[in-house]
């Protein structure tokens, strides 16, 4: 997603999606059904996972009626979502040591290409001022959440070595740069969220203080608000919001159908998708998308809450108030090749398979 040659659009590319086939769908689907389905048969139990089933599944069924040029473009993108939940769980099963090693080397990665991105940026400044990245976070909204996503999940990682500790912390200081300067709001405000709530998963005296910092530093911003906080306005969120509703009135039910192209029309400018996780689920599949969706996420915040203990559970929860602001302003293509929104909704999502199939393994009189 961030060093590929691709685009922000549905169709990003050959050399993206052949790299994703070869990396990412084929092993993943290989390591899914080996080993006697094991992977399938540790999630089949687990409700969280029935559910998103029946989201894909539902998403399928309305292909049916969303009279689509290339319908087999969206099954292609609904068996990437597929793959990629069950190669997160075929690769790490709730291995934490996988899991750190993992999400830290993604990190220092992705904080390098933000240390690349910042000196372009310096070289050839942007026409509107707002830093972009490449390929699929070619946009400066899509590639504030990617990095915004990464420093959360680095923030989180229990580190004992000092070295990658300085690391860590080194990466975490290019990316939040690099958000500040994408000038994207609701980014900023999905990370204080975070980490004002950061205290009732992550104990100790640091965390306390720096969630004060934040808020005090968020109302001095209200009492004394930047020009980049109000010279953009509301962004046309509520008037595409109005012409979301209009949509979903005409087909509240059944909806348009997964990947049905929508023009909303504001201010003269057309506009391919809602801007909001919430209304494009409902545009596209109607209201059994939307309580599908819903139920699916409660759900995975509710595991993160339980197992807040656990690194897996910070992970979750940190991501999951991350996600939950960030996603109702862009990126709503939830069920979509990868894109950066894939980072806020699927990393989740697998990490709490792990801990449900976690838990499904302990003795019936464990005490966790």
């Amino acid at each position: 997603m961030v060093i590929m040659p691709a685009g922000v659009s549905f169709n990003p590319g050959k050399a993206y999606q052949n790299s994703l086939v070869l990396f990412l769908y084929l092993p993943a689907l290989v390591l899914s059904f080996t080993q006697g389905a094991r992977v399938w048969r540790q999630l089949w139990p687990l409700p969280v996972f029935r559910v998103f089933l029946a989201l894909l599944a539902w998403a399928l069924v309305s292909l049916s009626w969303g009279h689509l040029p290339h319908p087999s473009n969206e099954v292609g993108r609904l068996l990437s979502v597929f793959a990629f939940v069950m190669g997160w769980h075929a690769y790490t099963a709730g291995d934490v040591a996988r899991i750190r090693q993992l999400l830290l080397a993604a990190g220092l990665g992705i904080g390098a290409c933000a240390i690349y991105y910042c000196i372009a940026f310096v070289i050839t400044p942007v026409q509107d001022g707002r830093i972009v990245g490449e390929g699929t976070i070619g946009t400066a909204n899509y590639a504030a959440a990617l990095m915004g996503v990464v420093a959360l999940w680095l923030s989180q990682l229990d580190l004992t070595d000092r070295r990658w500790s300085v690391a860590r912390y080194a990466a975490m200081a290019v990316l939040l740069l690099f958000v500040g300067l994408t000038e994207t709001r609701s980014v900023w405000l999905g990370l204080a969220l975070a980490v004002v709530l950061m205290p009732l998963w992550q104990p100790g005296r640091a965390h306390r203080w720096l969630a004060g910092t934040v808020v005090v530093l968020a109302a001095v911003m209200l009492l004394w608000p930047a020009s980049m906080l109000t010279e953009r306005g509301t962004s046309l969120r509520p008037e595409l919001a109005m012409q979301a509703l209009h949509l979903i009135v005409q087909h509240p039910m059944i909806g348009l159908g997964q990947g049905a192209p929508i023009s909303l029309i504001v201010n003269g400018a057309a506009y391919t998708h809602t801007h909001n996780l919430l209304t494009q689920v409902t545009v596209e599949l109607g209201l059994p998308g939307l309580l599908l969706t819903v139920a699916m996420w409660l759900m995975i915040g509710w595991q993160g809450w339980r197992h807040r203990g656990t690194l897996s559970g910070r992970l979750v929860l940190a991501i999951w108030v991350y996600a939950s602001v960030v996603l109702q302003f862009d990126m709503p293509q939830m069920l979509d090749s990868p894109r950066p929104a894939w980072l806020l909704i699927w990393l989740p999502m697998g990490l709490v398979l792990g801990l449900m199939a976690g838990d499904r393994s302990k003795p019936a009189n464990s005490i966790q």
